[in-house]
């Protein structure tokens, strides 16, 4: 709530003080004894037409919900009062037209006493009114889709009106006020007030909609006043805490907005009855204004009228001006051009809270707080200083990244070019042009869908291609997230825009949530749907800035000095250090649908969040062209979106007891590392190879934070099994694009390009193969049947293998019979001069060419743009571009180089041998797209006997340019330009034809549903691409897979565990049955926290389906979930010591922690006293026994082995301690070894030496050691020989491979596909045979112990290496290896194979002979 302030001394006038207590009372008596507000719209409008008359829905908006609109202005009021038929529309009988009167004379009264009271005390203020301070305590929640919680609005019976005054001031402390210094009179904005911002990485709250008095009053800072209008700055003792520029954009926003305040005078009233004024919105993306040049056009806006800010008069000059007052100098200036006046008016009335960006000719423009935006986050300049920004028509997409990532939301406004029925319904106003929206950017719906048909990059993720696009977004889309608070916990639902799929994790705790939310930051907003019982009176407690489950602590860095000193306290320094941030947006209960028969909870989750989603964002999905095929494609509903349940078993599984793993917990994610924390070793990072691409990458991170059901589960460790020991033979190409929902949204747009097609055809084409892999097989271990268990968990659409394997074909004939697989080809003109026939004309096409005539520049400027996507078959316009270009070359020929017209022949390539002209006399203008000589040769004033083909004398003259202007400099005929003009028009119909093509076949495989199979395509291809690299790595770093069991009295049996970040050979490991509860003491820097670790991500991995840093012969117990507590730190944000945020960490273990549960608690207790950290650290200890949780407990608090436990807890404690052996000096050396015992010798002095402490202080802490007691203490099958190249070369090559190593157990490895995973760690001979022509096969012969990166270094060479096929065959150790690799080589070259190097066979290597 925005203070107002009363300065100075004011008239004391008691008769106008009386008059106004009068006319005070005589409202209050109209509206039934309640007081109004004559400055109050809503207030005044429910006395002068009845309730309800402004409109408002009961949720704090503006739009009619059955209401009519009540206008309250000056001139309203006067008409209404002198009875001249203005209010005939509200008129319902005499009584009340009196009343109304009486009514309109009060409050013109009241207004107009207000405001020469104001006045008279020499400064301009904000209006004050009173309102009930009994309605405002009782005033409960109500349901909204306004921001804020539910709590906090007030309830629809209440006497709430617009929120105009949340504080009651009697009438005589209305009038006794204006004496005061300071006057708390508090009015909240009417635009959803309470808007709690969080940020993507620290996620505190920060009230954007709400003022500042209420900011302070949440954090509990002291209530700060001001006055200001928008001319003046905000004093220094109003803002004693803020700097200059904080005082600058807060003058932006006067409290209340002078809609109608009573203060204007008639004339600003007639011209504008509400006055466009600034967003509160945009009062944190100010204040987070870092750059220099944003900053310093801060003082060019202006706090009304300009939704935007944006003063046209405003100048560079006024940054100087105003350099001492703070605000804007400048006066507002009257006249406008037509297009500020409709951006003014599509901000304030659609887009208050989003960038807008037009689109004016070649260019995106926007103007004040928006233009602000863009200088800030996009490295753009503003235009001539102003406050005034945009950027080229091909940078839009970088432009919109950039605003995107900052968590903005942009209005994209494009015009109308003439085609199809005006999108706008034909509102264009004298020569301004038609606009309309196009598409409302976010970061949930990050690429711009509009004018993409035509570009040449792709739909998969940059990621995976290396690089970002300029027509495609580079941020990744996020996910709309909405909770749900019910009896069982919080339920999260996450809807995607682009692929629209909505996943429904069920029964979270709340810091499972905050995992989730701080991995994944959600889209603006959040949705919050509380439970019913929050809605009633004890619901005051919870606020959005408290709600349990925002992830307040992912963020460490800093916040900006400026919000720190404003009030905010601890909540105000966050969300800045990823520059995103999210409101809270809350729902009432009553939305959430009702329950009935067949509904289950899931069903019911997914369409609560997701209408409330479709609500949001009806303008972020793109407009639909004006055409037909656009307008028979209808709005989307909850039911275009695919259910995806993370919790509960599968829909086809059989019913189970299997035991759940619950989502991990914010801290336990972070000690394994699965979040972003430099401190601790990335587990993503060591469950793949580093050519992994970032899509597995990305969908291993979710599976491992939200664990899949038991079934889903086992069927992944069934997958990675069998690739990892059981699968010999090669794997399709993995290398398929990952298309996600970016290219799905650009089909659903109409806007996929010919390069995002052939994506698809590619990951098509790989999914399509991988179906086949089974066939033939009589193994019952498959890879198919876990892969499509696994598929049906991920994607939430149920198929079998069959069924999808035809639509994938489907599909896949449907796209290859309109684009063009083939590379577009820039020189046919070498098959036409040798005469090669071009095999299928309907699959190649060709920029034209006929010759030297004309500069081939010029022909690949006009074709290059649409030539090469859509095979020529499917084209009609295409074919009338060559006939055209080959007229133009002969037009050029005869009147540029001065060729005889009789002297050209019949052939496409024009002939210039017999030409006048030596020199090239033909100009290309780009700029213009037009040919020209750029001066006139001596022979074309020769005889009149060069004539055209025409007949006629060509006469030379001056072209125009593309604005009409005649070109001085340059000559052209007629002819020329006729047959130019021919050219250039059948370009462009083939173009439009090309983009008609594709986007008719984008709608035809929406109607014809084969975007489900499409999405399932992209999704098979990542599962096995993680499984299989995955399965890879593992064999390469010696880790195995795990036999899992849902009951047993143990915990596990862990076989060798080592950490995961370390290799096998550097690290040691540790063998141990997890029977019980582990006491584990132990010196400091021996590996106990580092085993705890090892051992937690182990279980996790195995409980998920994947292998672990585990030798084989271990099993583990199914959990329900996994808690992981490491050392402590405080934290500051959250007004936390670091004792604090391990008794929350405790908590959250002891809550959601039981007999199933699998927990490791370090270092509990040390951050208070020895006595109490001893104290509670014991009875954690002993709950956490008596409760049957199995795990470890590490302490340095030697006193907790001395404490007398239950009988119940004593029974399952186990004490363990890091072994400590001698070396030869007597010294102590770490084992890194767990065994049975205690240790009470923590070694600190040992360790502190070893880490540089001077001896000075070691030897004086020896000394004071002595004063302590320990009481002070206290596709296909398998390839056949048939699909290799060089049959009788590669089959003789395999058989001398076989024969030198004895074994007949060889792989094949086609062209294109890996290698399989078993043969990864062990060590292998191949050869590969190179290049694509039979008689010129070169071969290769190596050996390794990783083929898979081997391989993938061969293909980097480019060239005929990027061609070979192999065959490889499984040796059993190094040295075998190498003797088989020369034996080889010696016998291919006797045999006369081609060896790329002979140099490895020139010896043969003796094994050793053993003892």
């Amino acid at each position: 709530m925005l203070a107002a302030r009363f300065d100075g001394e004011f008239d004391d006038d008691e008769g106008r003080d009386d008059e106004l207590r009068r006319e005070l009372r005589k409202l209050a008596t109209l509206n039934g004894g309640k007081t109004v507000n004559p400055r109050s719209p809503k207030q005044v409008s429910d006395l002068l037409y009845g309730p309800g008359s402004m409109g408002y829905d009961g949720n704090g908006g503006r739009e009619p919900a059955g209401g009519r609109l009540g206008p309250t202005d000056k001139g309203t009021l006067r008409r209404i009062l002198f009875g001249d038929g203005a209010d005939s529309e509200w008129e319902d009988d005499e009584k009340a037209l009196e009343k109304r009167k009486e009514v309109a004379s009060a409050v013109l009264r009241c207004r107009e006493l207000l405001s020469s009271t104001h006045a008279s005390g020499g400064k301009k203020t904000a209006s004050s009114s009173a309102s009930s301070s009994s309605s405002s305590s009782s005033s409960s929640s109500r349901g909204s889709f306004g921001l804020g919680t539910a709590s906090e609005f007030p309830t629809a019976g209440g006497d709430s009106d617009d929120q105009p005054l949340s504080v009651e001031v009697e009438l005589p402390s209305l009038l006794d006020g204006r004496r005061q210094e300071n006057v708390q009179v508090a009015d909240s904005s009417s635009a959803a007030h309470n808007a709690t911002i969080i940020g993507s990485a620290d996620w505190h709250r920060w009230p954007l909609r709400g003022t500042w008095s209420e900011a302070a009053e949440r954090n509990g800072a002291a209530t700060t006043s001001r006055s200001f209008s928008s001319a003046s700055s905000p004093s220094t003792e109003a803002y004693p805490s803020m700097s200059p520029f904080e005082r600058t954009v807060m003058a932006l926003f006067p409290d209340p907005p002078n809609a109608d305040d009573g203060s204007a005078t008639d004339e600003e009233e007639e011209e504008e009855d509400a006055p466009y004024v600034l967003d509160p919105y945009w009062i944190d993306p100010l204040l987070s204004l870092t750059k220099p040049a944003a900053r310093s056009l801060v003082r060019q806006l202006r706090p009304d009228g300009c939704p935007m800010g944006y003063d046209p008069s405003a100048s560079p000059v006024s940054n100087l001006r105003s350099r001492e007052t703070g605000g804007s100098t400048t006066t507002p200036q009257k006249r406008t051009t037509a297009l500020l006046g409709y951006v003014r008016s599509r901000k304030a009335e659609r887009h208050p809270d989003a960038v807008v960006l037009v689109r004016v000719g070649d260019f995106y423009e926007s103007y004040g707080v928006d233009a602000l935006l863009l200088v800030e986050h996009c490295g753009l300049n503003p235009m001539a200083g102003k406050a005034r920004a945009g950027c080229p028509w091909r940078n839009v997409q970088s432009t919109l990244d950039g605003l995107t990532s900052a968590g903005l939301r942009v209005a994209v406004y494009e015009e109308w070019n003439g085609e199809g029925a005006d999108p706008t319904g034909g509102n264009g106003v004298g020569k301004l042009k038609t606009r309309y929206l196009s598409q409302v950017v976010s970061s949930a719906n990050p690429t711009y869908l509009h004018g993409l048909v035509l570009n040449d990059d792709g739909g998969g993720s940059v990621e995976d291609h290396g690089g970002p696009s300029s027509a495609s977004s580079s941020s990744p889309g996020r996910s709309y997230v909405g909770v749900l608070e019910t009896s069982a916990g919080y339920a999260l639902v996450e809807v995607s825009a682009e692929e629209r799929t909505a996943r429904v994790s069920e029964r979270l705790t709340a810091e499972a949530a905050s995992c989730r939310l701080a991995a994944y930051p959600p889209a603006d907003p959040l949705f919050y749907v509380p439970a019913s019982a929050a809605t009633g009176a004890g619901a005051s407690t919870r606020r959005t800035d408290r709600l349990p489950f925002l992830p307040w602590r992912q963020g460490r860095s800093p916040a900006p000095p400026s919000l720190s000193r404003l009030g905010g306290g601890a909540g105000a320094d966050v969300g800045y250090a990823m520059g995103h941030k999210v409101r809270v947006k809350t729902l009432p209960p009553s939305l959430v649908v009702d329950p009935r028969p067949g509904l289950s909870d899931v069903e019911r989750a997914k369409q609560t969040i997701v209408s409330a989603f479709l609500r949001l964002e009806d303008d972020s999905l793109p407009s639909r062209s004006p055409s037909s095929d656009g307008e028979r494609r209808g709005a989307a509903t909850h039911d275009d979106f695919a259910l995806v349940a993370s919790s509960g078993p599968s829909a086809d599984a059989e019913p189970s007891s299997a035991t759940e793993a619950r989502p991990l917990h914010l801290e336990t994610a972070t000690q394994l590392g699965l979040m972003t924390d430099p401190a601790i070793p990335s587990l993503i990072a060591s469950l793949l190879p580093d050519s992994a691409p970032a899509s597995s990458r990305h969908f291993l991170r979710r599976w491992l934070l939200v664990p899949p059901p038991p079934d889903i589960a086992d069927a992944m460790s069934r997958l990675v099994r069998n690739l990892k020991d059981e699968c010999d033979r090669a794997l399709p190409s993995l290398r398929a694009p990952p298309l996600g929902g970016r290219a799905i949204s650009l089909i659903r747009a109409g806007q996929a390009s010919a390069a995002v097609y052939r994506e698809i055809l590619s990951s098509l084409d790989a999914a399509s193969e991988v179906l086949l892999l089974d066939e033939g097989e009589d193994s019952p271990e498959s890879i198919v049947k876990p892969l499509m268990e696994i598929l049906r968990h991920d994607t939430g659409i149920d198929n079998n293998s069959g069924s999808l394997r035809r639509q994938f074909l489907d599909a896949t004939t449907m796209i290859e019979s309109v684009v063009s697989t083939y590379n577009l080809e820039h020189s046919p003109h070498k098959s036409e001069q040798t005469g090669d026939e071009v095999d299928d004309l309907h699959q190649l096409d060709y920029i034209s060419y006929h010759g030297d005539a004309v500069p081939p520049a010029f022909y690949e400027r006009n074709e290059a743009t649409w030539r090469g996507r859509v095979k020529p078959g499917a084209l009609k316009h295409a074919h009338d571009v060559p006939l055209a270009a080959k007229r133009l070359a002969r037009a050029i020929a005869v009147d540029f180089w001065g060729v005889d017209a009789n002297a050209l022949g019949d052939g496409s390539t024009v002939d210039l041998s017999t030409a006048k002209e030596t020199k090239n006399p033909v100009l290309q203008d780009i700029f213009n797209n037009l040919l020209a000589m750029k001066s006139l040769p001596p022979w074309t004033k020769e005889s009149e006997s060069n004539y055209s083909e025409n007949g006629k004398s060509p006469q030379y003259f001056h072209p125009r340019d593309r604005n009409g202007k005649v070109l001085r400099n340059r000559y052209t005929t007629e002819l020329v330009q006729e047959a130019m003009s021919e050219y250039v028009e059948a370009c462009a119909n083939a173009r439009s034809e090309v983009e008609s093509v594709l986007t008719r076949l984008s709608w035809d495989l929406v109607d014809n549903g084969h975007l489900p199979a499409i999405l399932q395509a992209s999704h098979l291809n990542i599962i096995l691409q993680t499984a299989a690299h995955h399965a890879a790595s593992s064999n390469a770093k010696g880790w195995s897979t795990a036999a899992i069991y849902d009951e047993d009295s143990s915990a596990g049996h862990f076989e060798g565990v080592w950490p995961y970040w370390m290799d096998r050979s550097e690290s040691v490991s540790n063998t141990f049955d997890l029977d019980g509860l582990f006491l584990l003491t132990a010196p400091n820097m021996s590996g106990k926290s580092t085993l705890m670790r090892s051992t937690a991500a182990a279980a996790h991995l195995i409980n998920c389906g994947f292998c672990a840093p585990v030798d084989p012969g271990t099993w583990v117990r199914r959990f329900d979930s996994i808690f992981v507590r490491g050392a402590s730190a405080d934290v500051p944000t959250e007004n936390k010591s670091a004792f604090g945020a391990e008794m929350g960490d405790v908590a959250a273990l002891i809550r959601s922690c039981g007999r199933r549960s699998l927990v490791f608690v370090d270092e509990i207790g040390r951050g208070t006293s020895p006595k109490d950290g001893t104290s509670l650290a014991g009875a954690i200890l002993e709950g956490m026994s008596e409760s049957y949780m199995s795990g470890m407990f590490a302490t340095h608090l030697h006193g907790i082995l001395e404490l007398p436990y239950s009988p119940e807890a004593e029974a399952r404690l186990r004490k363990k301690r890091m072994a400590i052996s001698e070396d030869f000096l007597g010294q102590p050396s770490w084992t890194y070894k767990m065994e049975d015992g205690v240790c009470t010798n923590s070694l600190a002095l040992l360790t502190a030496a070893k880490f540089g402490l001077p001896g000075s202080i070691l030897r004086r802490a020896e000394e004071l050691s002595q004063y302590w007691s320990e009481e002070d203490l206290g596709g296909t099958a398998a390839k056949t020989s048939n699909d290799f190249g060089g049959l009788n070369g590669i089959q003789s090559a395999k058989s001398i491979l076989e024969e030198a190593a004895g074994k007949s157990s060889s792989i094949q490895i086609p062209q294109g596909y890996m290698s399989p995973p078993s043969l990864e760690g062990v060590s292998c001979v191949y050869l590969l045979q190179i290049g694509n022509e039979e008689d010129k096969m070169r071969y290769y012969v190596g050996e390794t112990d990783s083929l898979a990166q081997r391989l993938l270094q061969h293909r980097s060479k480019g060239e005929d290496w990027s061609y070979f096929s192999a065959v490889a065959i499984k040796m059993d150790d190094k040295s075998a290896a190498r003797n088989v690799e020369s034996l080889v080589i010696q016998r291919m070259a006797r045999s006369g194979f081609n060896l790329v190097s002979v140099a490895d066979g020139m010896s043969i290597r003796r094994p050793r002979r053993t003892q």
